[in-house]
């Protein structure tokens, strides 16, 4: 079994970053990420929120979790928290890490991709 993975950083002056695993050609992959810090750099309150998720295979979005609110946007948007694991066929998987209130607020994370 092969395993990848990247890491992904959101807060500060970035809102957003992505990461992408590609796995050199279409192949069956387990695929999770997590938060593994998050750091409240004044007041954790209501305006902030941090999410991972498995953005896109093949540049194809996966679906979506979770929606509205104060921080995600209407159902089947791009806005919201997509899948945090899932098993498919793919060849390019790209995580994305998002920290909401960026000017107070910072959060790392990883994405693994398993291949059997």
């Amino acid at each position: 079994m092969n395993a990848y993975k990247v890491h992904l950083s959101s807060g500060g002056t970035n809102y957003v970053e992505t990461a992408t695993i590609n796995l050199g050609s279409r192949k069956t992959f387990y695929a999770w990420c997590n938060i593994t810090m998050i750091d409240s750099m004044s007041d954790f309150d209501r305006d902030n929120a941090v999410a991972i998720d498995i953005y896109q295979v093949d540049g194809i979005r996966t679906g979506w979790r979770v929606s509205g609110g104060d921080h995600w946007g209407a159902a089947n948007s791009a806005s919201n928290v997509l899948q945090g694991a899932m098993v498919g066929t793919g060849q390019r998987i790209t995580f994305r890490i998002r920290a909401k209130h960026m000017a107070d607020l910072h959060c790392i994370g990883v994405g693994i991709v398993l291949v059997p």
